[in-house]
């Protein structure tokens, strides 16, 4: 991991790093036939443009996405990113590249998250995807969120939260909460059990949890801090946006895990604490990004030789370029930095 050697006020953060919340990358993969714009609709990202891997998220400055198709899986970004995303089509099932790469993500204990879609019109429901995601994805898979069918069965109205036994649904075009009736909380009472007991083992201090196993009751308050834990691996349904809020819940409290150093003169601090726009090539054409976001010419550095970069794409998070040496320095041509990838 990145170590800080010494700092001096030179290296202070800048102001367009949006201090005490450092970019996080996550990468999505969903099936090779999804409707990528319903999947970014769904997710409540924003696609930079219709060909564009990137979604950018209006509330979360400082988090991107990069969403592809399995067959455009790359080992290089999951190697290099902050957290996974498998997004499941019930219409498609789960592709074995999906697979492959979360079983790489459970290994490198990267934050995880799975979103389920086309829960009502696919050849799986919610309770299937989750089935099938805890067999091939998550033996641990803990399920917060029930979807809550329209009347005519053709879409989804809300969620049902298991935990708080709260229903979050859309009314007259506004979002609401409301306390369930005595019908839903019977219905799901073991799997309210069985989320309090998984909870209490994960993320209760030993005080509460010998509470806990000697039957005396938990305050909600400390389950819902539980489930910030960030060993939690989760389900979201998220057709028709109902999965929003709860997505971005979860994505508004990962941290960067891949950290390269910036080596600066005698300095060398994380690469998040820069002052300059500075960044990292991932593969040939993409690379991660630091420091202001500032319209600047760039160049890639590679041993004593520097090539001016021509931007598809920039982001505060990441760039889209061509002809990259994966793991070069990419600075202004003038600059003496240095980004070292971190090794685990």
């Amino acid at each position: 991991m990145a170590a800080t050697i010494r700092r001096d006020m030179t290296m202070l953060p800048s102001s367009d790093v949006h201090s005490g919340h450092p970019h996080v990358l996550i990468y999505v993969i969903t099936s090779e036939t999804s409707d990528l714009a319903q999947v970014y609709a769904n997710m409540g990202a924003r696609p930079v443009s219709d060909t564009s891997p990137f979604a950018t998220f209006e509330k979360l400055p400082n988090v991107v996405a990069i969403v592809h198709r399995p067959s455009q899986a790359d080992q290089r970004i999951l190697d290099s990113c902050d957290a996974f995303v498998a997004s499941l089509d019930g219409a498609a099932g789960v592709d074995p590249k999906i697979v492959e790469f979360w079983s790489g993500a459970r290994d490198a204990t990267l934050p995880r998250h799975i979103l389920a879609f086309n829960v009502v019109n696919g050849r799986a429901d919610f309770d299937e995807l989750c089935a099938i995601a805890s067999r091939v994805l998550e033996p641990d898979l803990l399920v917060r969120y029930l979807p809550i069918d329209s009347d005519d069965e053709l879409s989804l109205t809300g969620v049902y939260d298991i935990l708080t036994s709260e229903i979050h649904a859309l009314v007259d075009a506004k979002w609401i909460t409301k306390a369930a009736d005595p019908e839903h909380i019977a219905i799901t009472s073991s799997a309210r059990e069985d989320l309090f007991d998984q909870l209490a083992y994960l993320g209760l201090d030993d005080l509460t949890l010998e509470n806990h196993t000697s039957g005396l009751p938990i305050s909600v308050t400390k389950l819902e801090a539980a489930w910030l834990h960030p060993d939690v691996v989760t389900i979201t349904p998220i057709d028709d946006g109902v999965g929003v809020n709860a997505f971005s819940n979860w994505m508004s409290i990962l941290k960067p895990v891949w950290v390269p150093v910036l080596n600066l003169a005698e300095v060398s601090c994380d690469a998040y604490e820069a002052m300059e726009r500075v960044g990292i090539s991932i593969t040939e054409d993409l690379a991660r990004m630091w420091g202001p976001n500032e319209n600047l010419d760039l160049f890639e550095k590679v041993s004593d030789t520097s090539k001016q970069l021509n931007f598809v794409e920039s982001n505060q998070v990441a760039t889209l370029t061509q002809g990259l040496t994966p793991g070069s320095t990419i600075a202004a041509e003038n600059s003496a930095a240095v980004l070292v990838a971190p090794t685990f």
